[in-house]
This record gives C-alpha cells, sequence and structure tokens, in this order.
C-alpha cells in the first residue's frame, strides 16, 4: 500500500507540473479598468510576445487570478511572454463573448480589444510587431479563435492560441478551420462541450495545413498532495481535504473512483470541507480538474510554451526572411 500510493505522489508530481507546490503568481498583476472592463496583466520588460487570456460563461477577467490559470502564466512569464486579460462586454446574464460577429468594427469585444491592445502599445514595451498569441476557456475558446482569426485576418501579428474544453468559432468553421497554429484541449469526462466536436474543429485546422496539437486530459486519482496547489493549504491541511472526501465514499483509498461520475459530484457538492486556508470554489476546481470535468488545467503548460515557443521561431524566421527578401510571398 505505501509502495502503491509512493509510486502514484510521483505520478501526480510529473502529470500535474507543480502540482507539489502551491500555485502563486510569478510576477506581481496589475489591475486596472479599461473603458468600465477589469483589466488583469503581468507584462515584463521586452516581451517576446503578448498572450490574450478569454474566460468562460459566466467569468470574468479574474478568469486570470484561478490556480490553474496561474499555473500556466506562470511558465509563460519563465519564458518571457507577458499576458492580459480583460471581460466580456455582456456583463449580465451569461457573460458570454460574441462569438458570431467576426467584425473588429461592429463587434463589441473585438471592437475593445483592438483598443486595448493599441493602448497596452502606449503604456507596456508592447509594440506593433510584437507576437500576439491567446488562451481561451469554453465560450473563451470559441472567442480566442475569433479574435486570432480576425486579427490576423486584419494584418496584425498573431502567431497561435490554445482553446481548451471549447470549439471554434462559428464563422471560423464556416470558413473551413482555424488558419493560426492552435494547441487544443479537450477533458475525457466534459459533458459540457463533447471531445469529439474539439476533435473535429482541431483535424478541420489541421487539413488547412495549419500546425495543431491536441491533448485530451486523462482522468487523475484522488490525493493529498493535488490539494497543496492551493497557496493558503499545507500538507496537513491537503490531508484533512482528502480525508473530507474519501468520506464521500467516491474513491478508494488508493484515490481510484469506485462511483459513477454523476454520483461522485454530487456527493463532492454536498460534502462538508473540513476548516482549511482553502476556499470550497479552491476545494471543487481542483476536483473538477482531477476529474477532467469541464475545467481549465495547468497540466499542459510546459506543452503549450514549447509549442508557442515553436511558432516564434517560425513567425520569427518568416519575419527576418521576409525583410530580407520583401518580394517573396508569404509561404
Amino acid at each position: 500500500m505505501l509502495q502503491r500510493l509512493t509510486v502514484a505522489l510521483v505520478l501526480v508530481c510529473v502529470l500535474s507540473a507543480s502540482s507539489c507546490e502551491p500555485v502563486t503568481p510569478a510576477s506581481p498583476i496589475d489591475t486596472r479598468s479599461f473603458e468600465g472592463f477589469t483589466v488583469h496583466s503581468a507584462i515584463p520588460p521586452n516581451p517576446v510576445g503578448i498572450v490574450y487570456l478569454f474566460h468562460g460563461s459566466g467569468g470574468s477577467a479574474d478568469f486570470a487570478l484561478k490556480i490553474e490559470t496561474i499555473d500556466q502564466t506562470n511558465a509563460l512569464l519563465e519564458r518571457g511572454y507577458g499576458w492580459v486579460a480583460t471581460e466580456s462586454t455582456q456583463r449580465d446574464g451569461n457573460k458570454r463573448w460574441e462569438v458570431f460577429d467576426s467584425s473588429l468594427a461592429t463587434n463589441p469585444d473585438l471592437a475593445r480589444l483592438t483598443r486595448l491592445h493599441a493602448t497596452l502599445m502606449t503604456l507596456t514595451d508592447v509594440n506593433p510587431d510584437t507576437p500576439i498569441f491567446g488562451i481561451g476557456m469554453s465560450n473563451g475558446a470559441r472567442m480566442v479563435t475569433l479574435f486570432a482569426q480576425s486579427f490576423v485576418d486584419a494584418g496584425y501579428p498573431v502567431v497561435a492560441v490554445a482553446p481548451f474544453m471549447g470549439r471554434a468559432a462559428p464563422s471560423v468553421q464556416a470558413a473551413g478551420g482555424l488558419t493560426v497554429p492552435g494547441f487544443w484541449v479537450s477533458s475525457v469526462n466534459d459533458s459540457t462541450v463533447a471531445t469529439q466536436s474539439i476533435v473535429q474543429d482541431q483535424e478541420a485546422s489541421a487539413a488547412l495545413g495549419t500546425a495543431t496539437r491536441l491533448f485530451i486530459k486523462p482522468e487523475e486519482a484522488l490525493l493529498p498532495i493535488r490539494f497543496t496547489r492551493i497557496p493558503a493549504v499545507n500538507s496537513e491541511e491537503a490531508e484533512h481535504i482528502y480525508r473530507a472526501l474519501l468520506a464521500t465514499g467516491a474513491w478508494n483509498e488508493d484515490g481510484a473512483r469506485i462511483l459513477d461520475l454523476e454520483t461522485t459530484i454530487e456527493r463532492v457538492l454536498q460534502a462538508g470541507m473540513p476548516a482549511t486556508g482553502a476556499t470550497p470554489s479552491q476545494v471543487r476546481n481542483q476536483v473538477s480538474a482531477l476529474l477532467a470535468l469541464h475545467q481549465f488545467v495547468g497540466l499542459y503548460r510546459d506543452n503549450l510554451a514549447d509549442f508557442f515557443d515553436e511558432q516564434l521561431v517560425l513567425h520569427n524566421a518568416y519575419i527576418l526572411k521576409h525583410a530580407r527578401h520583401p518580394r517573396e510571398s508569404a509561404p
């Protein structure tokens, strides 16, 4: 039993990147208002690229402040990227991005993003040639594909994007697929957006000759160390959370789920959490991540950063070649 648990702990550390350490921002986060909407950002001097973050339905700019998102942006900051997050114009009801209008002039979200980008160029080291990237979750996945395609078609230097747990925007699908390199992520137990529909969008993009990657997140075992990702939770508190979840009867002592998914989710929602530094939502987000539900994850933080780096190298090489041979057409 002890040997199996030790091996499992090692696997979780490997599979979940920095899951054995608390996840805190690697750089101070600047928060301000832009045209009445919250904007969070962390932009180093002379960033190698600027990454826009797009929340899902019901979300806000605070998507950038969640543990799994911070895990991902930390990996990008380490490589010299800056990031910025704002929120959808729709601030009542579903709080969704407008993903049906591809015009930078008439889509209120896209129009504001163009103005936000222009403002960043006056306040930071972002300039007209700074490569642009994007990460989006769910409805934000649709938005990041619309953002990428609309901006690149307008001449902006969009290099690559990462749609998580969501499809391409309708106009992108109608045009045959995303022409901007994409890092697509789904989860095996996502009942909100079917994996097969995400695969279809990824394959459509790849069929155009566009660089793509596809990751389908597996379900992970329930182990105490998962909860040490939460900054205010120490190892003893993580053990208390683990025991409270075990008491639901959904997992065995090895962390393997033994009840069906629907019952497991119901029991987690009903479970009383012990007093720790974590909020109930932080605990439930970690459970959603390990169950591979409709949840943004930092599991592929290094894979995504590698993909952005690869596309950045190709982009910079093309820019250099084009500068030397301006009459050559784009590949």
